[in-house]
């Protein structure tokens, strides 16, 4: 991995609160040893309309909460953080494209988190700052152009600057599966490609059953 991609220390979790178009900020994850412990903000706690992210795992109340073992941090926080191909492209680009789809092993939960783009479904979204949001967005790009990029990814292959960062945007998105975001208008869709690696390993399964 390249200096890039530092462990960070903690992250913020910021939320949108019911019936609210900007979220706020509603505590601090950070690690602690071999797992990662989350305190809610006592300014979040202050509000009326404070809620819980998760009532049975993180209950809006004073003081670190530690996930319960074997967990290593709490369920609801991990949903938010990317799945598998998400973490492909983040391991992927931060690597400068040379192994980065199995560098997955030297980069931490709050790396994900924190690398993942902010156009997600669900509440949550994870900053470096709790003062200041600042949505990790990118620019449209062609449907032509996301594919080139999600099988140069698939395949280990460098990306150019600009196509790492619009692949990057939806990293967010959960599953395996390669994907990225696409805005059309005021109306945005997930495109999911194909793997081109799988697609090959299952035509030589298939080859060698039928040949055996």
């Amino acid at each position: 991995m390249t200096s890039d991609a530092a462990q960070p220390g903690e992250a913020f979790v910021w939320i949108w609160l019911p019936g609210r178009t900007a979220p706020v900020v509603a505590g601090r994850i950070h690690a602690e040893h071999d797992h990662f412990v989350f305190t809610y903000g006592r300014s979040y706690l202050a509000r009326d309309d404070a809620i819980p992210i998760y009532a049975p795992e993180l209950p809006l109340r004073r003081g670190a909460i530690v996930p319960e073992p074997p967990l290593e941090i709490a369920n609801a926080l991990r949903d938010a953080s990317p799945d598998a191909w998400g973490r492909r492209v983040i391991a992927h680009r931060l690597a400068g494209g040379h192994g980065g789809a199995n560098g997955f092993a030297e980069l931490d939960e709050l790396t994900f988190m924190l690398r993942s783009g902010s156009d997600r479904t669900g509440a949550l979204d994870f900053q470096a700052s709790p003062g200041e949001y600042v949505p990790r967005e990118a620019d449209n790009e062609t449907l032509e152009r996301l594919l080139a990029s999600a099988d140069r990814v698939d395949r280990g292959l460098p990306l150019a600057p600009d196509l790492a960062e619009a692949l990057q945007h939806g990293t967010a998105i959960g599953g395996a599966r390669p994907k990225a975001l696409i805005r059309d208008g005021d109306a945005k869709y997930v495109a999911k490609f194909s793997s081109g690696i799988r697609a090959e390993q299952r035509a030589s399964a298939y080859r060698a059953r039928w040949t055996a």
